[in-house]
C-alpha cells in the first residue's frame, strides 16, 4: 500500500479507536468524560477573549450630536458683530482665526501655518495653511486685509476696533500678511485670534446694511470645524436651536462628533430644567450651587480657573480712613478667604492676594501666600498704630482733641447673589476684628452710572479681568484713576507705571514675567485693595462625552478650544491598529 493510501485510511482508524475507548468507558466515565472536555473548551475560549480584551482599546470615531445648551438668544454669529454669550459661542465654531488659543493658554498657529516676529517687535508676518471657507472657497491674504479693514471701519462699530486701531496690514502674496505697528505691543498677537471672514460674502453688503445680513445666521459662510446647517425657529420666530454640522478640512484636525445642537434659553434656571429632561446634555457658566445640586445627581462637573480677580477696591478720597496703612492691613488679616470660595463659590475657585491671579499666566512667581482670617494680628496692627476699641466693640482713633475717626466704611457692591454673600461675610469677619463694614447693594447700571464712574464710594467689592497686559494698564496705571480710565482705587504709583508701560512693550517670556513679578510686589506693598478671590467657570457635562479636558478659559466659548478632541461615538480595535490623535495642521 503506497504512502497516499495510508494517509487516507488513518482518520477513520483514529474515529473508531476513540469511539471504542469512549464505549469502554462506564456511564459515569463517559460524562465525567465529557464534562472535562467541556471545561476545558470553556477554558480555551475564555483564555482567548482574555488575550483579545488586553490587546482591544477604545478608539474615538466620527459620529453623534452633542446637544449643548445656553442662556441668551443669537443674533450675530460673526467675529466683527457677536456681542453675546451666545453669539460669540456660534462664532467660535464657525469661524477661526489666524491663531488660537489653545487648551493651555498658548496662543498657536491657526489659519496661519507659521509666523515670525521682528527683532524689533513692530512686525508682524503670517504665512496662510491650506483653509477653505464652507463654501469652498480658499483663504487668501484678501480675506484677512477685508476683516481687518471691516474691523476698522467707523460705520459698523465692531467691538475689535480699538485692538486694530494704527496696525498697518500688507499683503506680499495671496499667502502671506504683514502687520506692522507704531511701537512694540506684547498683547498684539491675541488680537490675531479675531475670526475671517470671506471677503466674497461681505464685501457685496455696505457696512452700514451688516447687521440686517442673512450671512450673520443662517447664511454664514466660515472656516471653523463646524457650519450652521439648520435655523429650528418658535412660532415667534425665536431661534429654539441651531444644528451645525462638522467640516473636515485639509489643514486642521476633523471634529469627531458629527453635529451640535446649540439650544437656546431665557434664563438658569430653563437651562437646568432642559438638562434633567435630557433635551441638552452639556451646559457651562452657572451658578456654583446648581452645578453642586447637578453634580449630587450624577452629572460631570467640569470646572477652569477664570482670569479675574475679586477684591475689596479701596477709595481714600472718599474715606480718609484708609490712607492709614494699619488699617487695610488689618482689613486684609481679618478676611477668612477660604471661608468666602467655600461658602460663596461652592469651591470652584481660588484664594487671592494679588492682582493677578495664577489664570492669567502673566507672573511666575505666586502672589503673597493667601490664609484664613486671623483676628489677633488685625487687631494688633490697629492698636499698634494707635487705635483704640471702644465700649461698642469698635476700634477708633484720636485725630485731634476735637476729633476721633471710628474704623467705620460701607462697601458697595453689585446685587448679584454672589456678590451680596461675600460681602456679607467680609461684613461679619471685619466686624469680628472690630471693624465696621457697612454692605451698600446697587443694580447693576445705577452702580456703574451712579457709583463707580465718578468715584462716589468708600470702598467697592468688585471683578477685574486680568487676560493681558493692557487690562493691567487700564486697572493700575495712574492715568486710568479718572473715568472712563478703570483705576478704579485711584492707585498711582510712579514704579508701577512705568512696569506697566515696560509689561505692554517686552516680547520676551521671561523678562515679562520679571516685569510683572515686581508689579505684584509693588502693588501689594501699597495694598490699595485686598484681593480675594477667582471664580472658576463650570461646564456641566452628562456621561457619555469623552475627550474633553478643560483647559484654559478666558471668556465662555473657550470651552470650545480643543472641540476637535470630543466625541460621543467609539470602537473597540487592538492596539496595534489604533492610530494617535493628529493634527493635519504642520
Amino acid at each position: 500500500m503506497d504512502e497516499q493510501s495510508i494517509s487516507h485510511d488513518r482518520a477513520p482508524r483514529h474515529k473508531n479507536e476513540i469511539g471504542r475507548a469512549l464505549h469502554a468507558f462506564s456511564p459515569l466515565e463517559r460524562l465525567v468524560f465529557i464534562c472535562a472536555m467541556l471545561i476545558s473548551a470553556v477554558a480555551v475560549l475564555s483564555l482567548l477573549y482574555k488575550i483579545n480584551e488586553h490587546f482591544l482599546v477604545s478608539v474615538p470615531v466620527e459620529g453623534g450630536t452633542l446637544h449643548e445648551g445656553v442662556v441668551g438668544t443669537p443674533r450675530f454669529v460673526n467675529p466683527l458683530l457677536a456681542v453675546t454669550d451666545a453669539d460669540r459661542d456660534l462664532t467660535a465654531l464657525v469661524y477661526r482665526g489666524l491663531m488660537k488659543t489653545d487648551g493651555s493658554g498658548a496662543i498657536v498657529p491657526d489659519l496661519a501655518k507659521s509666523y515670525t516676529v521682528s527683532p524689533d517687535g513692530l512686525t508682524y508676518t503670517f504665512v496662510l495653511g491650506d483653509a477653505a471657507f464652507s463654501d469652498g472657497q480658499k483663504v487668501t491674504a484678501d480675506d484677512v486685509l477685508f476683516t481687518i479693514k471691516s474691523a476698522e471701519d467707523a460705520t459698523l462699530k465692531s467691538a475689535e476696533r480699538i485692538a486694530w486701531e494704527g496696525v498697518l496690514a500688507s499683503a506680499t502674496d495671496e499667502s502671506t500678511i504683514t502687520f506692522t505697528l507704531k511701537q512694540p505691543f506684547a498683547p498684539f498677537l491675541a488680537s490675531t485670534t479675531l475670526g475671517i471672514l470671506p471677503k466674497h460674502v461681505w464685501s457685496k453688503v455696505p457696512y452700514d446694511s451688516w447687521a440686517y445680513s442673512d450671512f450673520n445666521t443662517k447664511n454664514a459662510v466660515g472656516e471653523g470645524a463646524f457650519k450652521i446647517m439648520n435655523i429650528k425657529e418658535s412660532a415667534s420666530g425665536v431661534p429654539d436651536y441651531y444644528e451645525l454640522a462638522a467640516v473636515r478640512q485639509k489643514d486642521g484636525p476633523d471634529p469627531h462628533i458629527d453635529s451640535i445642537q446649540i439650544h437656546f434659553y431665557a434664563s438658569e434656571d430653563a437651562l437646568i430644567a432642559a438638562y434633567r429632561s435630557r433635551t441638552i446634555d452639556t451646559l457651562g457658566g452657572i451658578d456654583p450651587e446648581n452645578a453642586k445640586l447637578l453634580e449630587e445627581d450624577g452629572a460631570k462637573v467640569l470646572s477652569a480657573p477664570l482670569p479675574r480677580v475679586f477684591g475689596l477696591f479701596f477709595n481714600q478720597s472718599q474715606a480718609k480712613l484708609f490712607t492709614d496703612p494699619s488699617v487695610r492691613r488689618a482689613i486684609s488679616l481679618a478676611l477668612d478667604k477660604d471661608n468666602v470660595v467655600a461658602t460663596v463659590l461652592k469651591g470652584y475657585g481660588s484664594t487671592d492676594s494679588g492682582p493677578i491671579p495664577e489664570s492669567s499666566q502673566l507672573a511666575t512667581a505666586p502672589n503673597l501666600p493667601a490664609a484664613g482670617a486671623d483676628i489677633d494680628a488685625a487687631k494688633a496692627a490697629l492698636e499698634k498704630s494707635g487705635w483704640k476699641l471702644g465700649p461698642d466693640g469698635m476700634y477708633a482713633k484720636q485725630i485731634s482733641k476735637k476729633e476721633t475717626e471710628r474704623a467705620s466704611f460701607e462697601i458697595a457692591t453689585n446685587d448679584t447673589p454672589e456678590l451680596t454673600q461675600a460681602v456679607n461675610l467680609i461684613a461679619k469677619d471685619l466686624l469680628a476684628a472690630g471693624i465696621e463694614a457697612v454692605p451698600k447693594v446697587y443694580e447693576t447700571g445705577s452702580l456703574n452710572q451712579d457709583i463707580i464712574r465718578p468715584r462716589k464710594f468708600q470702598a467697592l467689592f468688585f471683578g477685574e479681568v486680568v487676560s493681558s497686559q493692557s487690562d493691567l494698564y487700564a486697572f493700575w496705571h495712574s492715568s486710568q484713576r479718572n473715568d472712563p480710565g478703570l483705576n478704579i482705587s485711584g492707585y498711582a504709583n510712579s514704579k508701577a507705571d512705568k512696569l506697566l508701560v515696560q509689561g505692554l512693550q517686552t516680547l520676551d517670556p521671561e523678562k515679562t514675567a520679571d516685569t510683572y513679578n515686581a508689579l505684584v510686589k509693588e502693588i501689594n506693598t501699597d495694598m490699595p485693595a485686598v484681593f480675594v478671590y477667582s471664580p472658576s467657570y463650570i461646564y456641566v457635562v452628562r456621561p457619555g462625552l469623552t475627550g474633553i479636558t478643560l483647559g484654559h478659559v478666558e471668556t465662555p466659548e473657550d470651552r470650545f478650544a480643543d472641540i476637535s478632541t470630543w466625541y460621543l461615538a467609539t470602537d473597540r480595535v487592538w492596539k496595534i491598529f489604533a492610530k494617535p490623535e493628529s493634527s493635519k495642521q504642520p
